[in-house]
């Protein structure tokens, strides 16, 4: 559980990099969001103790970069994997389809609740950006997914 719980973060690490300086150096108003599909693959390959301690740590990780309101992120992924959880007895999350629709729903709904929770609205301007944050959140999330699940080949298998 240690091994599994130390190379997610150490994926998450390389996610968060790519999210904060990246990403965001090639389009300014673009924001992807690689732990909604980290959290995906949790919810399909781990434990619900595993998943639920990596998804609450790694929200706290991700509470300085975004500039909300402290403990708002964290309660916002908590919901995220809670609300996927209860969808995974009703949804086969395995499909593709699956993980990329509900990327882009989730993304959708977390950018909405921090832009209502900051009071501010949105222009014409930064709809596009947002829009195109979502459907790349949704593009990548299957491979954040299977990402996970190497993660668990790797630190499962006997050595």
């Amino acid at each position: 559980m240690v091994r599994t719980q130390i190379s997610l973060f150490g994926i998450l690490l390389i996610a968060m990099f790519l999210e904060t300086f990246i990403v965001p150096g090639l389009w300014s108003t673009l924001r992807v969001d690689l732990l909604i599909g980290m959290t995906i693959g949790v919810i399909i390959h781990l434990s619900f103790s595993q998943g639920l301690v990596f998804v609450m740590v790694a929200s706290l990780a991700l509470q300085p970069f975004s500039g909300a309101r402290t403990g708002f992120i964290p309660m916002l992924y908590l919901f995220g994997f809670f609300a996927i959880e209860l969808l995974k007895s009703v949804l086969y999350l395995e499909n593709v389809q699956t993980q990329l629709i509900l990327a882009v729903i989730f993304n959708v709904i977390f950018v909405e609740a921090y832009v209502v929770s900051l009071d501010m609205p949105l222009g014409q301007t930064e709809i596009w950006p947002l829009l195109a944050g979502s459907l790349l959140t949704g593009v990548l999330c299957p491979l954040m997914v299977m990402v996970v699940g190497n993660v668990k080949k790797a630190c499962y298998e006997p050595s």
